[in-house]
């Protein structure tokens, strides 16, 4: 029989990690991150100080304006002026690109970050003060800030005043109370007049964040609200027809055939056969599926196609279900070649030439940038003026904001090499801090950052 002799019990003991030691981590780590989220809201509120509009510049919308903040129908990421509320300043319209590039996020997310921490600063005072004590987390009191866009200024003080002292702990439905409360006090009329305007601001919406490889997604709906008690009912009567013998949503439960019965809406002529007893004759819906498909996938050993429509790839066995649906007419589009080096005489980019752009580099290609190449210019990257030609491998994506950036600042870039390595680019802002952009995302490689987040 084998004996083994175990340590004792003591000398254990001493390098045993107790799960109280491992809490006692856990907490210093979150002090630490809340305290760093602090701090980012403090730079935020000193980098908008230091990038004041002077005469003759452009600002980009004063937080705490009204809803319509940026854009205009012509060019929807110019940034448009807003007017000074409550002494908060006005920031020049390119400040945010270089400090949301610092801070690893996307120009978007980085002027989010400025706006609520302006609003703190100069609206909250009271959030603000509990916020650099410590004593309100970041993300809680960005989402006060939030609540208070656009509102007058003795609401925003009664907000301040009664949500301060359980502001490291209200929820969204208290906010929205107290809001409310401050709104109905202090505005009445205006808030009768709110309640008018919100049916301007009806809308049906497709989220496509909520697709998943399952090919599920989400539809939001905001109208009058017999309006869609009238959809609702229409969903309940279509989805009773669906569960009959011999139709499509027949064993199904009902809330799958309701879901169902909103694909049946899209097309009209198919819903009221459906609630008149009959059955279309043709299919009145027409879909456009742009797949991407490797060699291996035309001989059927790729189980991964990629819908162009959403940007995000999908099972075969998904794609294969839309194409077989008898209510859609399926159009097949003829092949895009990205290898093909076309090229035009003109600065005009031809629809062909923007295509093998934005399937070879589908976001645009500034740092941290996610909106798709096919809302976004083409851009090129050496000037057309000094000859640059206009061809795939001179030629990137680039939204409007960021064009402008391009063009008007101090914000420039190149490709490393568009032939042996396409949609690599070297970006470099105002500051001289440069940042790798590829297909897997964006990399600061200024000298001092890259040291700074490499182990000794």
């Amino acid at each position: 029989m084998t004996t083994s002799t175990l340590a004792p019990v003591a000398d254990l003991a001493d390098d045993a990690v107790t799960p109280g030691a491992l809490l006692d981590r856990v907490r210093a780590a979150r002090r630490a991150a809340d305290a760093a989220e602090v701090e980012l809201l403090v730079l935020a509120v000193e980098w908008a100080h230091a990038h004041p509009v002077l005469d003759g510049q452009q600002a980009w919308g004063v937080p705490g304006s009204p809803p319509r903040a940026s854009g205009t129908d012509d060019d929807p990421d110019a940034d448009v002026a807003g007017d000074e509320l409550s002494g908060i300043p006005l920031v020049r319209w390119d400040a945010p690109a270089a400090f949301a590039a610092a801070n690893a996020m996307s120009t978007e997310a980085g002027q989010a970050l400025i706006r609520d921490a302006l609003v703190l600063r100069h609206r909250l005072p009271r959030v603000w003060g509990r916020t650099l004590a410590g004593e309100v987390a970041a993300w809680r009191a960005r989402r006060i800030a939030q609540a208070v866009l656009g509102r007058p200024d003795d609401v925003t003080t009664y907000v301040d005043d009664h949500v301060a002292p359980v502001a490291g702990a209200i929820g969204v439905t208290r906010l929205d109370r107290i809001i409310d409360e401050a709104m109905l006090r202090l505005h009445a009329e205006e808030r009768e007049l709110t309640q008018l305007a919100a049916l301007d601001r009806r809308f049906v919406r497709l989220d496509e964040r909520t697709l998943n490889h399952t090919g599920i997604a989400e539809l939001v709906v905001r109208g009058d609200w017999k309006d869609l008690h009238d959809v609702d009912q229409t969903i309940t009567r279509l989805a009773t027809v669906l569960g009959q013998d011999g139709q499509a949503g027949h064993g199904q439960s009902l809330d799958v055939r309701r879901s169902m019965a909103v694909g049946v809406l899209a097309d009209p002529a198919a819903a009221d056969a459906l609630l008149h007893g009959d059955r279309p004759t043709r299919p009145s819906t027409r879909t456009v599926l742009h797949l991407h498909l490797t060699e291996a996938g035309l001989w059927g050993l790729e189980p991964v196609g990629r819908n162009e429509t959403a940007g995000r790839p999908e099972l075969e066995q998904v794609i294969r279900s839309w194409c077989g649906r008898t209510d859609t007419h399926l159009t097949v589009q003829p092949v895009l070649d990205l290898a093909e080096h076309a090229h035009a005489e003109q600065y005009e980019v031809p629809d062909r030439l923007r295509d093998q752009v934005a399937h070879r580099e589908p976001p645009c290609v500034f740092p941290w940038c996610a909106r798709p190449a096919r809302s976004c210019d083409c851009d090129h990257t050496q000037t057309h003026a000094i000859g640059g030609p206009t061809c795939p491998h001179n030629l990137a994506p680039l939204c409007r904001r960021h064009h402008r950036l391009k063009t008007h600042t101090g914000w420039h870039y190149r490709p490393l090499d568009p032939v042996i390595d396409p949609g690599v680019h070297l970006w470099t802002d105002p500051h001289g801090r440069h940042y790798l952009r590829g297909p897997t995302g964006t990399t600061e490689i200024t000298p001092e950052a890259t040291a700074a987040t490499t182990p000794s």
